[in-house]
């Protein structure tokens, strides 16, 4: 796989330890989070691949409840 392929893709997807980061929830309750019913994420075997471009409408959808 070439550099550019590869940032590409790490462009358009997130861990969940980058979502942690990112946005400024702990680890922990960034776990309960991506495991919530439709989280823009796949699972590739135990890896969780968050797709960068959904989490916004994501969250968006859920003001007003408690995470």
């Amino acid at each position: 796989m070439s550099m550019y392929h590869e940032n590409v893709i790490a462009n358009k997807t997130m861990t969940v330890k980058e979502f942690s980061l990112e946005y400024g929830i702990g680890e922990n309750k960034s776990y309960e989070i991506v495991n919530m019913p439709n989280f823009p994420m796949i699972k590739c075997g135990k890896k969780i691949i968050i797709i960068r471009s959904k989490v916004d409408e994501w969250l968006e959808n859920q003001i007003g409840r408690v995470l």
